[in-house]
């Protein structure tokens, strides 16, 4: 697989990711570190145009009434610098602690929307709810790797993730609950599974 970006000197290849990180990391370093040319770096702080984006983009984001809204607010102009740059053309895409910011509808249509566009997705979050955004997931305290692997891995190493300060997403602790008591017999990661399979 092709290399496409390093922590502390270590390879990850062309995979989408969730960094999931402790307050003491600075993600900051690694964007100097993204190999190659055909990527788009989204952070917080960019400036975007809403003129640039097309009209079919606003609306499958439910985002036409920005257009003549008097007075945007932070998350308007974030999701204006999202959806500016899912217009870009790139191969790769690299949110800086910004989806967090977001709405979880908001949040799920990106990723879906780039996943079905055949995009490489790295999100650096402290947010451990978004690492069931993307199936693999790199864990950093303190600018070491702690762990790193396939979600349904990484969110099995409960004590390992809460000794970090991070509680297992909601879905998760719920289903594993459940689990304990009988009424399901696996892990879930979204709550539509969750709820389609308590129905049935």
């Amino acid at each position: 697989m092709e290399k496409l970006f390093q922590i502390n000197n270590k390879d990850f290849n062309k995979v989408s990711t969730t960094v999931l990180y402790t307050s003491s990391y600075n993600y900051l370093d690694d964007a100097k570190e993204f190999i190659h040319h055909n990527i788009v770096v989204i952070t917080k702080d960019q400036n975007a145009n809403i003129n640039n984006i097309p009209e079919y983009l606003l609306k499958s984001f439910n985002c036409l009434e920005l257009l003549n809204k008097p007075n945007l607010t932070r998350i308007d102009n974030l999701k204006i610098t999202i959806l500016d740059n899912l217009n870009n053309k790139s191969d790769v895409y690299v949110f800086l602690n910004v989806l967090t910011y977001l709405d979880n509808e908001f949040k799920k249509r990106v990723i879906n929307y780039l996943k079905e566009q055949n995009k490489i997705i790295i999100n650096y979050t402290e947010d451990i709810e978004e690492a069931l955004l993307l199936n693999y997931i790199i864990v950093i305290h303190d600018n070491k790797i702690i762990m790193e692997g396939y979600k349904e891995d990484i969110l099995k190493e409960e004590k390992i993730l809460k000794k970090l300060g991070f509680n297992l997403p909601f879905i998760v602790e719920l289903s594993n609950g459940l689990k304990y008591y009988g009424l399901v017999n696996k892990l879930y990661y979204d709550n539509e599974s969750l709820v389609s399979d308590l129905w049935n």
